[in-house]
C-alpha cells in the first residue's frame, strides 16, 4: 500500500517537475517578438491555440495538435519551439535545453 501511495504521489507531481525547469534565456522583454506573431504562426502550422502567455523568460502556449492537447514553450525572440508537454510527458525537448 505504500508503494501504491507514492506512486500516486509520484505522478500528481510529475507535471509541474516536468517542465518547472524550463529555461529560454529570452533576454529583455523589448527585444521580445509579439506573443501574436507566434499564435499566428503556429495556427498556420495546424496547431489551435487556446492560450498564448509570457511565462519566465519564455512563451508558453497551450493548444491542441495533432498529438492532442499540449503545452509548449518557445523563445520569445526566434520563436525557437524550447518543449512540449502532454500530461506531464515530454514530447519535444530541444537539444540545447536540459
Amino acid at each position: 500500500m505504500r508503494i501504491l501511495l507514492t506512486l500516486i504521489a509520484l505522478s500528481i507531481a510529475s507535471p509541474a517537475l516536468a517542465h518547472g525547469n524550463v529555461q529560454c534565456h529570452g533576454g529583455p522583454k523589448t527585444s521580445w517578438k509579439p506573443i501574436a506573431a507566434l499564435t499566428t504562426q503556429l495556427s498556420a502550422q495546424g496547431w489551435k491555440v487556446k492560450k498564448a502567455k509570457p511565462e519566465k523568460d519564455c512563451y508558453e502556449v497551450y493548444a491542441t495538435t495533432s498529438e492532442g492537447k499540449v503545452e509548449a514553450f518557445f523563445h520569445p525572440v526566434t520563436f525557437e519551439k524550447i518543449a512540449v508537454f502532454q500530461r506531464g510527458r515530454v514530447l519535444y525537448k530541444a537539444p540545447a535545453h536540459h
